[in-house]
C-alpha cells in the first residue's frame, strides 16, 4: 500500500511549429519519491526513476527503475509490488503524455484523475499515477487559459541569474551572427524567427516562444538585450548580456550573464532558473555547435 507520492521532472520541452505542424522536442528525467507500508504494517521508501524520456524514442516504453536507499524486507516487498503491478500504468501514463505533447492538446483528463484515485486507495497502480502527476499534470498546466497559482510571484523580478562561459571553434563574428542573422537563427532553432538588428529592434525565436529587444549591439563583440519567455507573466522581462572574445584565431569564448529571472512562471512553476540554464546549454549553445560544426 503506497501512502505518499512526490514527483519531480527535470529536462526541457520545446514545442515548435514547422510547416504548420506541431513538432515537440523533449528530453525528461523523471523521479518519483514513494513511501509506503506492507499489509502487515512494515514501512519502506524509495524512488521510481525514468532516466530518459525523449522524442527520439517516443515509440518505445522508457526504462523504469525502482531504487531503494534501504534494502530492508519491507522495501524489497514494495519494490517487487511496484515492478509487478506498476510498470504498465507508468508506461501508459507516459504514452498519454507523449500523445498529448505531440498533438498539442490534452487527452481525457479523467484518466489521470482515475489513476490518482486508484493510488490513494492503494490499488497497486501507484507508479503510473506518479508519472501521470509529474507529466500530464504539468502539461495541462501549460495549456493557454489554465489557472495558475503563481501569477503574483511570476511578476516579481528577482535576483536570480544564470552565468555561463562557453567555447566554440569559430570566429567570434560567426557566433555573433547566430544571434543576429535570421537564417542562422532559424537553422539551429529549426523554427520561425524574426530579427530586427538595431538598438530598439525586436526579435523572436522558436516561433515566438522567446522574444525581446536589442539594447546594445557591437558587431562581433557584444550583445545586450531584453529577453522573455511566453510562459512568463505579461510585463516580466529579463536581461541578457553576451560578450565574445577570441584569445586565438578560430577559438571564441562566449560569456553569458542572464539576470532578472522571475521567481516563477505564470503557471506557478518555481524552476525558472534551472530551466533557463538548461535551455541555453541544450537548445541554443549545443545546437549551434551541432548545426554549424562549431563544437569544442
Amino acid at each position: 500500500l503506497v501512502c505518499r507520492l512526490t514527483c519531480a521532472a527535470g529536462g526541457c520541452v520545446l514545442p515548435q511549429i514547422r510547416k504548420a505542424k506541431l513538432i515537440a522536442s523533449y528530453e525528461l528525467h523523471i523521479k518519483v519519491k514513494w513511501e509506503g507500508k506492507t499489509a502487515d504494517g512494515q514501512q519502506g521508501s524509495g524512488l521510481i526513476e525514468l532516466p530518459y524520456v525523449a522524442d527520439e524514442n517516443h515509440d518505445e516504453d522508457p526504462e523504469v527503475r525502482v531504487l531503494l536507499p534501504d534494502e530492508n524486507a519491507a522495501a524489497q516487498q514494495l519494490k517487487a509490488e511496484i515492478l509487478a503491478k506498476g510498470k504498465e500504468p507508468i508506461h501508459q501514463a507516459i504514452r498519454t503524455y507523449v500523445q498529448e505533447l505531440r498533438s498539442g492538446k490534452p487527452g481525457n483528463s479523467s484518466s489521470a484523475g482515475n489513476a490518482a484515485a486508484a493510488a490513494a486507495n492503494g490499488s497497486g497502480s501507484s507508479g503510473g499515477t506518479a508519472a501521470a502527476a509529474g507529466a500530464t499534470g504539468r502539461s495541462a498546466a501549460a495549456q493557454p487559459g489554465s489557472s495558475g497559482s503563481g501569477s503574483t510571484a511570476a511578476k516579481k523580478s528577482s535576483k536570480r541569474s544564470v552565468s555561463l562561459t562557453e567555447k566554440f571553434y569559430a570566429r567570434r563574428q560567426d557566433i555573433y551572427d547566430c544571434f543576429t542573422v535570421q537564417g542562422r537563427i532559424q537553422a539551429f532553432t529549426q523554427s520561425p524567427a524574426v530579427v530586427d538588428v538595431r538598438p530598439g529592434g525586436a526579435f523572436s525565436w522558436f516561433n515566438g516562444n522567446i522574444a525581446g529587444t536589442f539594447a546594445e549591439l557591437v558587431p562581433g563583440q557584444r550583445l545586450v538585450m531584453s529577453w522573455r519567455f511566453n510562459s512568463w507573466e505579461e510585463g516580466c522581462e529579463s536581461q541578457v548580456e553576451i560578450n565574445l572574445s577570441e584569445p586565438e584565431p578560430g577559438n571564441t569564448v562566449l560569456q553569458l550573464k542572464h539576470t532578472g529571472l522571475p521567481e516563477a512562471d505564470k503557471y506557478g512553476h518555481g524552476d525558472v532558473q534551472e530551466q533557463v540554464e538548461q535551455g541555453w546549454r541544450g537548445q541554443i549553445f549545443n545546437r549551434i555547435r551541432a548545426v554549424f560544426g562549431f563544437g569544442v
